[in-house]
């Protein structure tokens, strides 16, 4: 350390009182570390902004974090939530010029991986239809395609019918197209905590996902935080997170900007070591942006 800076007084001062505000603010002496110990306590929120713990329903996190966040702009400036929605255009209009791509995201262009096509309106056979997408699509975050039709429209809202891409879903075991009631699944609101907790439970919210049960993926994704429970299909709050104001006690608010391992869940491999190379044993659709991009 500079010795000039040392032998001021006033400078190693200053300095002094930086390096304890930092190590007081983390509780540790790796500020990269730090977590939002300080974001205040909140209540979980369901869809019409009543208190989980006395509705008992699913949670939303648009009115949870709504409450201090505007969770709306947010999600309606990400393409994480987008997936390519607002791009939705004809076969072969898309930015890529293929006649099998109807958007330049996830939602509308073609995985010859996979090998589902999303299916316009008006196509006589039905491929990979909205609910499927949302059952199979495990690595979109929420809102977008899974919360609001092409047109705009709640998905919530649109009668089912087996012959509308939106609302019907391919029997795998007959081929037959039966409708989807988006009632029933619920929709799927961008998710939060996938980003903004320390240890969020994908495994549980893809499950969710896969079983069509829509309206629980992002509570799910709390599942073994001590918050929530599950018992089979039935999902209850633990009340020893929350205290008597209804808010979750300090001690389970653990928000906080999102680190590697929160961005590895959907892009695939991650690290933060810049001086080793990456080297795979071999390649797993988990790790799909590494799988199939080598990001």
């Amino acid at each position: 350390m500079n010795s000039t800076l040392l032998h001021h007084p006033l400078r190693a001062f200053v300095l002094a009182l930086v390096l304890l505000t930092l190590l007081t603010l983390t509780g540790s002496s790796d500020v990269s570390a730090q977590t939002s110990r300080f974001h205040p306590t909140f209540a979980l929120r369901d869809s019409d902004g009543a208190n989980v713990l006395e509705s008992g329903l699913p949670i939303s996190t648009m009115k949870t974090c709504g409450s201090c966040h505007d969770t709306a702009f947010i999600e309606s400036h990400s393409f994480h939530a987008d997936a390519g929605l607002n791009s939705l255009t004809a076969p072969g209009a898309a930015a890529s010029g293929r006649p099998w791509d109807i958007s330049n995201g996830y939602f509308g262009q073609w995985n010859p991986l996979t090998y589902r096509l999303l299916s316009p309106q008006g196509d006589p056979i039905l491929d990979l239809t909205t609910p499927e997408w949302v059952q199979r699509f495990t690595r979109h975050a929420g809102g977008g395609p899974a919360q609001r039709s092409r047109e705009g429209e709640d998905l919530a809202t649109l009668a089912p019918a087996a012959n509308d891409p939106e609302t019907a879903i391919v029997d795998p075991a007959t081929g037959e197209a039966q409708p989807w009631n988006w009632q029933e699944s619920g929709t799927v609101e961008m998710n939060c905590f996938l980003c903004h907790i320390p240890q969020p439970n994908n495994e549980a919210r893809k499950e969710t996902l896969a079983a069509g049960a829509f309206a629980w993926a992002n509570t799910a994704t709390l599942l073994g935080t001590g918050i929530v429970d599950r018992d089979g299909d039935n999902w209850a709050y633990d009340t020893h997170a929350l205290g008597e104001d209804g808010n979750l006690l300090s001690e389970f608010v653990t928000v906080q900007d999102p680190q590697i391992h929160n961005c590895s869940q959907c892009h695939g491999y991650a690290g933060s070591d810049m001086q080793t190379p990456l080297t795979l044993d071999a390649c797993s659709a988990q790790d799909w942006s590494t799988f199939t991009t080598g990001q």
